[in-house]
């Protein structure tokens, strides 16, 4: 068994990359807690549905939704406000310094 890659976001200041597919019921009641979590960090989420990609599919087939924050899996099927909160409240050392969300 292989890890599986994780995608980084096409916009350099999106900290959270959601991945999800269509009619996941897991996804359709994580993304509202995480559009939530990142509006009030003031960042972006960015949605993949792994079903457009033929490696995020193989990737990440059965572990959907993936929250993704700073290009490390936060956290798979169910996402807590809280702790999405605490992980978007801390910054790396580069977000610092160039003054990125």
């Amino acid at each position: 068994m292989t890890t599986p890659r994780i995608p980084a976001p096409t916009d350099p200041d999106t900290r959270v990359l959601y991945l999800t597919r269509e009619g996941c019921h897991l996804c359709e009641d994580a993304l509202p807690v995480v559009r939530s979590e990142a509006d009030r960090a003031g960042t972006g989420v960015e949605v993949q549905d792994i079903d457009a990609d033929e490696t995020l599919r193989a990737d990440w087939d059965h572990d959907v939704p993936v929250i993704i924050v700073d290009g490390a899996v936060h956290a798979r099927y169910r996402v807590d406000a809280e702790q999405l909160r605490a992980a978007l409240a801390k910054r790396s050392w580069w977000r610092r310094l160039t003054g990125r969300a």
